[in-house]
């Protein structure tokens, strides 16, 4: 059980972390409602962060940049990762 607590436990860092990327960096995302305020921006990118994180990967939020594509990039590749050590360490 604490395995899956501890995955959770990354996931959910990885989402807060990237989001706050995501937000950092956001002159580099094209975002379709253009949201006025600090919180629905962040907001935005929570939940832009948490679709990639989850795999599915469908958002109103769409890089413009190389280097918001590679943000993107790393957050996948850090999820598939987390998915397979995961299996890795359910299966042995």
């Amino acid at each position: 059980m604490r395995i899956v607590v501890k995955t959770l436990a990354i996931h959910l860092f990885c989402i807060l972390f990237f989001a706050f990327f995501y937000f950092y960096f956001s002159t580099h995302f094209d975002n379709k409602y253009n949201s006025e305020s600090p919180l629905e921006k962040i907001i935005d990118f929570l939940l832009f962060s948490t679709t990639i994180q989850a795999g599915v990967g469908i958002s109103d939020i769409l890089p413009i940049s190389v280097y918001g594509k590679i943000l993107m990039i790393l957050q996948q590749l850090l999820m598939i990762s987390i998915s397979v050590i995961t299996i890795y360490i359910y299966t042995t």
